[in-house]
């Protein structure tokens, strides 16, 4: 896997850079769904927990909103304890979206919160598990795309966010 990371953001980065800041409503598209994908999947998981806690009272909106928390606060300790660089910092590039945080990298919080999410309302409502799995991929995929992650980082991001819904096994509270 590094010696495909190493190619793709040495070799396939830059022109991957080039087009989006040479096409500006292909720039703009691409900053909508790095920003807008995040929110949407926020709302959503907002959404479904007014909806828990209208169904099933407090108990669930505590378990709904407190094992998701927990884990969120758990992954962001992980980050700084270890703070791993992030590609922009290891290949020497300027990623697309311009920021240039350091450290930090491993796992992806934005794609871990989609995860989570998507995990916990999959458990629900399976009917929507393919479209939530979808939106968490296409989160981390912006991520990778707008040189702020690795790969590994994305990955291990959706494995803990599926490790958290298996290992806690979040009551459904019917």
């Amino acid at each position: 896997m590094e010696r495909f990371e190493k190619f793709f953001f040495e070799k396939r980065y830059p022109l991957i850079t080039k087009l989006l800041k040479r096409h500006k409503f292909i720039l703009a598209c691409f900053k909508l769904l790095y920003y807008g994908l995040p929110i949407i999947t926020a709302l959503g998981y907002i959404a479904y927990v007014i909806h828990r806690y209208r169904a099933y009272g407090k108990r669930t909106l505590l378990k709904t909103v407190g094992v998701p928390a927990a884990a969120f606060i758990g992954l962001s300790v992980f980050r700084k304890i270890f703070n791993f660089k992030r590609p922009y910092e290891k290949y020497d590039f300027l990623p697309v979206m311009g920021r240039l945080k350091k450290g930090k990298s491993m796992p992806s919080r934005h794609t871990f919160s989609a995860g989570v999410i998507s995990a916990v309302i999959s458990s629900d409502y399976p009917i929507l598990a393919p479209f939530l799995w979808i939106l968490t991929g296409l989160v981390g995929l912006t991520r990778l795309l707008a040189g702020v992650h690795h790969i590994r980082d994305l990955l291990v991001s959706v494995g803990l966010a599926v490790a958290v819904r298996i290992m806690i096994r979040i009551p459904t509270g019917r």
